[in-house]
């Protein structure tokens, strides 16, 4: 199969996972602790442990979902799955072009086979990957000794804490043939934007951006797929078995049109749960709405005050 390089405006790739965010490694206060929670409680499968840094997945591939690592919260980098090495060679003469300082990595982390490394304009370090296992998954069928019954299907976005959001988001779409989903914004012609969600296929957002005035800021939360409400209901009932409480939830958001909830993690990162995420035509037009629209589809909700901070 085929996929073609996306214009600004997006397309529709013909594999599955291609063109969608891959991994994020995380900063963790306690490695132990967190690996324990994410295998035992999340139903995570162990990839590998290089000792200072443990590579977990959902099961259904052999790919690894996150990367958790002792020391502050928040990510060192996040990577977007692209299609192959000569799509990789593309984007890395386009960044070369517009002075972006990109770095090779290639087949540093389990199953990648190659990769570029490069700053955003807020500084946080995003990566484009390709990957060994590009398997359609099937989710009845378990890939990994000691996956949970009620683990998630995998990770689905990221939402970084940002101090130049429109920035970021215009990188992406400029750069890497991203789209604008939705502009959090009164005013399309502002100089700042008060959240961005960005797509590179057909779902509402891969990576989305949220403002914090710090420039060390890095996430506000990485999200997991879940394959119903039902499932969304169980997860939960585990986590708040072992303790673990909902931060914010369950609701359903106006932008991306996605059920949610979310929580903290003991290591100290923000997760959220998410079902029934729109696609969106790639013809599409940017859609610019108030930040009070786009948090909730059900009409007004007051978010905790914790949810309106970072974790890093």
């Amino acid at each position: 199969m085929t996929c073609n390089v996306m214009s600004l405006t997006g397309s529709s790739c013909d594999m599955p996972g291609v063109h969608r965010f891959e991994h994020a490694e995380l900063g963790v206060t306690d490695l132990e602790e967190a690996t324990a929670f994410y295998t035992d409680v999340v139903g995570l499968i162990e990839i590998r442990d290089d000792g200072d840094c443990v590579y977990l997945g959902s099961g259904l591939d052999e790919t690894f979902d996150i990367a958790i690592r002792e020391g502050d919260t928040g990510i060192d980098h996040f990577a977007v799955r692209v299609a192959d090495r000569d799509e990789l060679e593309r984007y890395k003469a386009r960044l070369d072009d517009a002075g972006v300082d990109v770095k090779r990595d290639d087949g540093n982390e389990p199953g990648q086979t190659a990769g570029l490394r490069f700053d955003l304009p807020s500084g946080t370090r995003m990566e484009l990957a390709t990957v060994e296992d590009r398997r359609y998954q099937h989710s009845n069928e378990v890939h990994g000794d000691g996956r949970g019954g009620a683990a998630p299907m995998g990770v689905d976005h990221i939402t970084l804490a940002s101090h130049r959001v429109k920035d970021d988001a215009t990188f992406l779409a400029n750069h890497l043939d991203f789209s604008v989903s939705t502009a959090v914004t009164d005013d399309p012609d502002a100089e700042e934007w008060s959240g961005a969600f960005t797509r590179r296929g057909d779902y509402h957002h891969d990576v989305a951006f949220l403002p914090h005035p710090d420039p060390e800021s890095t996430m506000h939360h990485i999200s997991w797929e879940v394959k119903t409400v039902d499932h969304m209901k169980s997860f939960i009932d585990r986590i708040n078995q072992h303790d673990v409480p909902l931060e914010f939830g369950i609701g359903r958001h106006y932008a991306g049109d996605n059920v949610f909830s979310y929580f903290q993690t003991p290591g100290g990162n923000r997760i959220e749960l998410t079902a029934e995420m729109a696609t969106v035509d790639p013809a599409a037009d940017t859609e610019y709405l108030p930040f009070e629209r786009a948090l909730s589809a059900w009409g007004p909700v007051r978010p905790p005050e914790s949810f309106q901070e970072d974790v890093s």
